[in-house]
């Protein structure tokens, strides 16, 4: 269980700032809403930040990973934390932590917020749990949230032409990072049947009693098998 805890600790980071996105709709026009939602994310940052310290500078072993019931039927949502994305942890969590410090104080001048506020915690949680999943699915979903996040982030004002510009450019270039993501899991498949079918041993020969030898059947070597 004491391996867990880093990896516990940063889901339950990801958990609150998911709430707070949702909270931040209800306190977004109120005076202090900024304070609020910005003061929260500086707080969770922090702890998820201590986290990946913890991970990253313990001795142990990459600790196991933990499946929650989302997802996929009978695979679940796996997180887990290792060295290298406890250290993408730290990254993530320390420039969010900065940036939440800075926006208390440029985020009361904000003439929309309901426009950024509950979209600025939810890019946090999804880039957290972009680093943490540990299965395909989870990494796909948890990547597009983030990109949609973001987005909006950047869509903000969107009466700007150069912020409209900016923001079709990134949902295309995230849109093909996508479908380049997509295509990893394939070739990886593909690699890994090749290499099996191409160890495979030879089947027996089979002997006949009607005829006077023996026929072995002749196994071609896959044409997409590497040499």
């Amino acid at each position: 269980m004491a391996a867990l805890a880093p990896t516990a600790m940063v889901l339950a980071c990801a958990a609150l700032l998911l709430v707070l996105a949702i909270i931040a709709v209800a306190v977004g026009r109120a005076s202090a809403g900024s304070t609020i939602v910005y003061g929260t994310s500086l707080l969770v940052t922090l702890f998820a930040l201590a986290a990946g310290l913890a991970q990253l500078l313990g001795a142990g072993a990459p600790a196991d990973p933990i499946v929650l019931p989302l997802g996929l039927p009978w695979v679940g949502a796996r997180f887990r934390m290792d060295a290298l994305s406890a250290f993408f942890v730290v990254v993530v969590d320390l420039g969010a932590a900065a940036a939440s410090l800075f926006a208390l104080g440029y985020g009361p001048h904000e003439r929309a917020p309901l426009r950024v506020l509950p979209f600025y915690p939810a890019f946090l949680a999804g880039m957290n749990l972009v680093v943490l999943a540990d299965d395909a699915f989870s990494f796909l979903v948890a990547w597009e949230f983030m990109s949609l996040s973001s987005w909006a982030l950047v869509m903000a004002h969107h009466h700007v032409p150069e912020n409209v510009r900016a923001g079709y450019v990134y949902l295309v270039m995230a849109s093909f990072g996508t479908l380049a993501l997509l295509r990893i899991p394939r070739l990886r498949s593909l690699r890994l049947y090749c290499a099996s079918q191409c160890s495979a041993p030879a089947p027996r020969p089979v002997l006949s009693p009607c005829t006077s030898g023996c026929h072995s059947p002749i196994r071609p070597r896959p044409a997409t098998c590497p040499r």
